[in-house]
């Protein structure tokens, strides 16, 4: 989690934490429940969080039909793995380190047979 992320879930839960002290009556509410018990699971992940900060973004502009097709796989391998999350990112990652490890392959077959 970023550090930015960091400080505003830690304020998050300090203004709840506020509130629930200063109006006992909502502790029971179900959204201020909710609330508190996401904000405990975002306290749990900080520490097994990546440091988002060493990848860089890219940012790409695409045809709306390759974007279908993006999300079109990302349903297949959702399908074909239940429970895994398949973010368009992911899939989008995942494809392209694909292509690149086939593009470079017969560069990398080259390079051996020349030893």
């Amino acid at each position: 989690m970023s550090k930015v992320r960091q400080l505003d879930a830690a304020r998050a839960r300090k203004g709840l934490a506020g509130l629930a002290r200063e109006h006992p009556e909502l502790a029971g509410s179900r959204q201020v429940q909710g609330a508190l018990e996401w904000l405990e699971t975002t306290e749990d992940d900080e520490d097994d969080m990546p440091d988002e900060t060493k990848d860089a973004q890219l940012v790409v502009r695409m045809p709306s039909a390759m974007i279908k097709r993006l999300d079109a796989y990302a349903e297949t391998l959702r399908a074909k793995m239940p429970g895994a999350k398949w973010a368009r990112a992911d899939v989008a990652r995942m494809l392209l380190t694909q292509a690149l490890d086939a593009a470079e392959a017969p560069s990398l077959l080259r390079g051996r047979r020349g030893k």
